[in-house]
């Protein structure tokens, strides 16, 4: 009976086959069959690697806003002193120019030589100015013996008193001539207006000068000045007179005053520009040192913070990142101590939020999600 229903279905399979099945040998049979798993595996995969990158890409959207660890900082009451990062700067200078035209003959100091107060720095060709102050000379010479003579004939009699006043005119027209030779003869030699030390040369014996050229730049070695920024939280603590001294990186500390606090904020960082007057009797310091300045305060509002948190600015500010409402921004801060126990800074509202891991990967007005310190992101 079996073997009766085994002959029927192969009886029923031949008749159901495709004639083309029928002609192909059994090795065909199988290479196609194998060739038909193949594709249909191949296919299975497409879509449902699709299916997963399509999963991956809506999975990814949410974490497209990067996450930051943030902490909410308080304020306490700290008598410190102000730190400010700063730079000296000289407090006179000057680039001298030529006030006439005419070629370059010497040059009496060099990069670095000391110069005093009237001393010639450059000296132009005269030309023919000592020719023209010798004529003006003569000028006066002669208008003054037409004066003398026009007083005479009024005391006299023979002359009018408007003859004898335009001789006085002539007189002093003629000086006049004469003082602005002396001068233009004067202005040959560019002189410095006031002792120091030769910083830099701007010309060479030879070069031709016209009025407003660079000659040489001076600088006066004292008093010299360290100019930083505060913020707008700490400006009303410092005043003009008071004590303060700055620590050069070249290894100076140097003790002086508040020379010059600033009545309008800088519209970028909203920070003041403070001055410190620095003695400098011995011409050591140099401008454009970086230093910190330190000013003693009374007690002020001030945060603790990590030193791994603290950023700088395109314009080189230090400050940290915050966020508000879900958006970056920068705060500059002042540093007003550091130690073990950690950097205290102020300059900060009560209760900012600041970003402690992350900062370094998000700029300003960005956008983050914040996890607190502490929380599992």
């Amino acid at each position: 009976m079996a073997r009766k229903n085994l002959n029927g279905i192969r009886d029923w399979w031949d008749r159901v086959q495709p004639s083309f099945w029928r002609r192909m040998t059994s090795g065909y049979r199988a290479a196609l069959v194998i060739l038909l798993l193949v594709v249909v595996w191949i296919g299975s995969g497409i879509f449902r690697g699709g299916s997963a990158t399509g999963e991956q890409d809506a999975a990814a959207k949410p974490n497209e806003v990067p996450r930051v660890q943030v902490k909410t900082l308080a304020a306490a009451d700290r008598d410190a002193t102000l730190t400010i990062r700063g730079r000296t700067q000289s407090l006179h200078w000057v680039d001298t120019r030529a006030q006439v035209d005419g070629v370059v003959r010497a040059i009496h100091f060099e990069k670095g030589d000391k110069v005093k107060a009237g001393d010639v720095l450059c000296e132009l060709m005269v030309n023919d100015r000592g020719a023209k102050l010798d004529q003006a000379k003569a000028l006066v010479a002669e208008r003054a013996k037409e004066h003398n003579a026009a007083e005479s004939l009024l005391k006299q009699g023979a002359t009018s008193e408007t003859s004898a006043k335009q001789a006085m005119s002539a007189l002093e027209a003629a000086r006049a001539a004469e003082r602005t030779q002396q001068i233009e003869l004067a202005n040959t030699r560019i002189r410095a207006p006031f002792s120091g030390f030769v910083d830099d040369r701007y010309v060479n014996v030879g070069d031709y000068m016209r009025v407003g050229d660079k000659c040489e730049l001076v600088i006066a070695p004292q008093p010299f000045l360290a100019v930083g920024t505060v913020s707008e939280h700490d400006v009303g603590q410092i005043q003009v007179g008071q004590t303060a001294s700055a620590n050069l990186v070249t290894g100076e500390k140097v003790d002086g005053k508040v020379y010059f606090v600033a009545s309008k904020a800088d519209q970028s960082t909203r920070t003041f520009r403070i001055e410190v007057e620095l003695p400098n009797p011995e011409g050591r310091l140099r401008d454009g040192v970086s230093a910190d300045i330190h000013i003693p305060v009374k007690a002020l509002k001030a945060m603790q913070i990590s030193p791994g948190i603290l950023v700088l600015n395109d314009s080189g500010v230090v400050g940290v990142r915050t966020v508000e409402s879900g958006v970056v921004h920068f705060k500059p801060v002042n540093i007003i101590s550091d130690g073990p126990e950690g950097m205290w800074v102020s300059g900060l509202p009560e209760g900012t939020t600041v970003i402690t891991v992350g900062q370094e990967f998000v700029a300003e007005g960005s956008r983050v999600k914040t996890v607190r310190a502490g929380a599992r992101a």
